[in-house]
Formats: C-alpha cells, structure tokens, sequence
C-alpha cells in the first residue's frame, strides 16, 4: 500500500513539474497538456486510494506530504518566472569545461617564508579538455601560483578551464583552478554514511529533511529573494515550510510533532523580532555587514539594473541572515523538549500542565547554556580571520563601540541567541497544553 501510494504520487509529481515547466515556457501545447494533466489526475487517484488503506498515522503523515509537495511546486513555479540577473558581454561569452593535466612543461615557483613556505609563481601546464564543443584537444596554459589562489599540478589532476569566445573562436583560456568535484563529493559521501550509521533511520530522515532545505534555499528561497520578494516574510515562510515538512518526515503527524513545529516557528519568529529592533536601535542594516562588503557592492550593481518595484531588498538581509542561522538551534532546542515532556506524559500521564511545565523548563534550561554557546561559538569561527586583522589595529573602545563590525557581529550573534532561548519557555508552554490531560 505505501508503495502504491509513493508511486502514485511521484507520477503526480513528475507530471505537475513537467506541466509547470513547459507551461512557464510556452511548450506546452492543447495534447500535451491534456496528456500531463490525465497523468496527473491518474496518480493522484492511485494516490488516494492507496493512502485510504493505511494506518491513520502513516497516512495523516503522507498527506501532509502530499500537500507540501504541492506547495513547493507552486512556489517553485513563481520562483522560476523571476528574470535571470543580466550578465555582462564578458560573461555572456566565457563558460568553462573541464579538464586534465597532461604534462607539467616549466616549474617556476618557491615557498616564501613570509607565507608559511606556500609556493610563489607559476607552472606551464598542457591540459587536454574533457568537456564542451573543444573536448579532446591539448593547450598549453600558465598556472598561477599565490598565497590568495592557485595550487601546484601534476600530471593526472583534475583542473577546471575558462574559455572565452569571440565570433565563434577562442579569444582567451584561462586555468581557473584545481577541479575539486571528486574530492567534495568524498567529503559529502563520508557525511553521509556517518550519518546514516549512527543515526540509522532517524539519519536518513534528518538527510531527507536537510536535502530539502538545501533545495528550498537554492531553488525557491534566492530567486524570490532577487526577484524583489519581501525578505523577512519570504524567508520566515520558508523557515517556517522546512521546519513543518522536516518534523513530519521526522516523527510523522502527532502532538510531539505539533509542539515542537509551534516552538520552533515562534522561537524564530522572536529572534527575527529582537533582531529587527536591535538593527533600528544600533542603525545598521544589511548594508553595514562588514564582512560581505564587496559582495554588497556586487549585490548593488544588480539592484540598479532591476524595476525599482521588483528589486532585491539588501537592508533585511541581515536579519534574513539571523533568522536563518538560528533555525537549527531552534529546532534542536524544540524537538527535544517537545520529545522529553512527550516522554514524562507517557511515564506519568497524571502530570498536571503546571508540572508539565515546570519540568519542560528544567529540561530547556540546561540545554541553553550549550546552545548558546555554540552560536556565539560558531560566529566567532566564521569571523576569526577578520577579527584577528582588527584587532591587530588595536582600536581604542570609543572606536570599537561606533564601529559597525562589533554592532552587526553582535547583533547578529544576539538575536540569533534570543531566539534559542525563548524558544524553550514557548515550546513548554505549548507541550504543556497539548501534552498533560490535567489542567491544574
């Protein structure tokens, strides 16, 4: 029956996309739609079918899936009608294929002690390219070498090529850098097998749930954002979508879920709030990340060239920012709560809501010593080479203190903070309702 019912919906699935995507691109013509349309309507009756034979629980769960299913796809559509950013004649013209060192024909670099012996200078490299309309043939390129970029090659490596075109022919070839898919991928394929072997099936759900996040950010979330989409709401529904979609995949539909979905939303709903008071109070703003400054600028050229109406908005990124580096904490704090009073209820279902309560908090509370310091933590690593160079300045404090860095550092660090630690006294709250059967 669940088969039937995963079957049933990933033909739902696949035909809604196919439809949205060529209807969004004028493809899609009367057969076409008709055809999509029938397959869509055949899986979702196999769908519901199936899901009227399961266990109420497990088909509670799935249509709630169903349903988020759904809504991204409608917002994967709107997401996907935004204009592209306009790239520059340059950009327009260079792509970049990959390829392979055949020979290294000229070594002319050493290790400056200024720099820890990393190497200085240049190799002449002939690379064979394995990929584009060029694929099989051998250039000779130069490689390189700084403190900042490049990385000494041999023979075998991997190397990724920008090639610029003019009326049809090579007008430049640049060695971009070492290709570093394989050794990334090893990187995210021993992550996951960890994962998966500690946390067994609870794993490989918390896989499923971070893979939508990743796709929500990159695929929803980022082109609404430069489509002019207002910041906050659209990143605290996003938060608010994943969290949902996440705890369900999780635990399925049921109170503990339910309490922990509540504290989360809401805790993230507070830290956007003291995050937006705190930004009014020191006057900074998205503009004033310190750290993001060129990127900024970057960000400002695209803004020009959009409708003033329909423009990315720079000055809420960074509570965007704080809303969305806290959602984690938010949740962990959350579930475990909700999962520890779901667990009193179920050892001692006599529990008032007032024990309830007061129990919830004994839990939360020694949970946001460490939960806030791994933010506060997790901030300072982010920040530590650009700490280090300011504090070499040794600025006085009057100079610290009307400085924007320590402002929007601690702002950011703050607020994200806050959010963790109310997150507790609200998901006790909520448990304490929806869990204990007795009211004093």
């Amino acid at each position: 029956r669940l088969a039937s019912a995963v079957l049933g919906a990933l033909f739902f699935l696949a035909a809604c996309i196919v439809l949205a995507v060529r209807l969004v691109r004028g493809e899609a013509g009367l057969t076409d739609a008709a055809a999509l349309v029938l397959t869509a309507c055949g899986g979702a009756a196999l769908t519901v079918l199936a899901l009227r034979s399961c266990a109420p629980g497990l088909r509670r769960s799935l249509w709630v899936l169903l349903a988020a299913a759904v809504v991204f796809l409608v917002f994967y559509g709107l997401a996907q009608q935004t204009p592209s950013v306009p790239m520059s004649t340059v950009q327009q013209a260079t792509h970049y294929v990959r390829g392979r060192v055949v020979e290294v024909t000229e070594n002319a670099y050493q290790g400056q002690q200024d720099y820890e012996d990393i190497p200085v200078g240049k190799q002449t490299v002939r690379v064979e390219l394995r990929s584009g309309k060029y694929r099989g043939q051998v250039y000779e390129l130069p490689n390189q070498l700084s403190y900042l970029y490049g990385t000494i090659l041999k023979a075998g490596d991997a190397v990724t090529v920008a090639v610029t075109e003019e009326d049809g022919e090579i007008s430049s070839m640049t060695l971009q850098d070492y290709d570093r898919t394989v050794p990334l991928a090893l990187v995210v394929l021993a992550f996951l097998v960890v994962t998966v072997l500690v946390g067994r099936r609870v794993g490989a759900k918390s896989l499923l749930g971070l893979g939508l996040t990743v796709v929500c950010i990159f695929s929803i979330l980022i082109p609404l954002l430069l489509g002019g989409w207002p910041t906050l709401p659209t990143i605290l529904g996003m938060c608010a979508y994943v969290t949902v979609v996440e705890f369900v995949i999780l635990g399925g539909v049921n109170r503990k879920t339910l309490c922990a979905i509540l504290g989360t939303i809401s805790g993230v709903a507070f830290a956007a709030l003291f995050g937006e008071l705190a930004c009014a109070l020191l006057r900074v703003n998205g503009y004033k990340m310190y750290s993001a400054e060129p990127t900024i600028e970057a960000l400002l050229q695209i803004k020009q060239g959009q409708d003033p109406m329909h423009s990315l908005q720079l000055g809420d990124l960074l509570v965007g920012g704080i809303v969305i580096a806290a959602l984690g904490a938010v949740n962990d704090v959350a579930m475990s709560i909700s999962s520890a009073m779901n667990e009193l209820v179920a050892v001692n279902p006599a529990l008032t809501r007032r024990q309830l309560l007061r129990s919830g908090m004994n839990i939360g509370r020694d949970m946001v010593g460490t939960m806030t310091n791994t933010l506060i933590l997790a901030l300072v690593g982010s920040s530590l080479v650009l700490m280090i160079y300011l504090s070499s300045l040794e600025p006085s404090f009057s100079q610290l203190m009307s400085g924007t860095f320590f402002s929007v550092e601690m702002v950011q660090a703050i607020a994200s903070s806050v959010g963790v630690i109310l997150a507790v006294p609200l998901s006790a709250l909520i448990g304490a309702f929806l869990f204990a059967k007795h009211k004093k």
